[in-house]
């Protein structure tokens, strides 16, 4: 266990982060493919490449992600010396709207002092797949995961304070309204993606989908139209986007009161 705890309280080089990628502890080596991630070295790369086959599934996901949000050319270079094919997957599509990439649920450790490594090694995990997203949904995602029976008793103020430290790494940044400070509004987007991408719905909720990007899909829909279509308008296209449904008007309504209230300012 006191391996475990030390995971993020030191400066993790290349040496330590080998180590920990071969690990028979599965929660360390897939904590090691996200720092690996984070270092992009050639070697960094080596050790990544050799965790897409490790035996436990959330290992490969996080490891794949990780060689990802890598320099494309370095991985290149790494698994070409490997005499193997690159599996790149970039960031950006040509189609303007894009499928909504879901985080795999695996069973996450309850927050406490004693885990803060692993808590954020999983924060950053969910945000790197699901990024741009909102809080709201971050919050439910683990509290799923944490506690399966009980979701709602996740301690929300140790997520924010993990994500306070993911920004001081410059790993994760949000955007959220002055207005409010509460969790579930922010729009969470890891480093490595833009503030805005334009998905399809997936198994989002309402307030789970960050008004920014409704604001950037409805643009889409609506073309030149959109800057002098009136408000009523823009919702008759904002319901058909989202398969809104006259009998869910209310849904509709309470999400523009809180997590949507810039939309009825363009």
């Amino acid at each position: 266990m006191a391996e475990r705890k030390e995971f993020f309280q030191v400066d993790l080089d290349i040496d330590r982060l080998s180590e920990y990628s071969t690990s028979p502890d599965s929660s360390l080596r897939w904590a090691a493919a996200i720092e690996l991630g984070q270092l992009g070295s050639q070697e960094a790369i080596s050790i990544l490449w050799s965790l897409t086959t490790d035996q436990d599934e959330n290992v490969r996901d996080a490891a794949n992600l990780s060689l990802q949000h890598c320099d494309q050319s370095l991985v290149g270079k790494v698994l070409a010396a490997k005499w193997s094919p690159v599996e790149a997957k970039p960031i950006g599509s040509d189609e303007e709207i894009q499928p909504y990439l879901v985080w795999k649920i695996r069973p996450l450790e309850i927050p406490s002092p004693a885990n803060e490594w692993a808590v954020d090694a999983a924060l950053l995990n969910i945000i790197q797949t699901e990024s741009p997203m909102m809080g709201s949904r971050l919050l439910r995602l683990y509290g799923n995961a944490a506690y399966p029976d009980n979701p709602r008793k996740l301690p929300r103020s140790r997520i924010q304070t993990a994500i306070k430290r993911l920004e001081r790494r410059k790993l994760v940044s949000w955007l959220s309204d002055e207005s409010t400070s509460d969790l579930e509004t922010w729009t969470l987007f890891s480093s490595h993606k833009p503030e805005v991408i334009v998905r399809d719905q997936g198994p989002r909720k309402l307030n789970e989908i960050p008004v920014t990007e409704v604001i950037a899909r409805l643009q889409i829909a609506m073309r030149e139209d959109f800057s002098y279509a009136s408000q009523n308008q823009k919702f008759e296209v904002l319901m058909q986007l989202y398969g809104i449904k006259q009998a869910d008007l209310h849904k509709l309504g309470d999400v523009l009161e809180k997590e949507w209230s810039l939309l009825l300012k363009v």
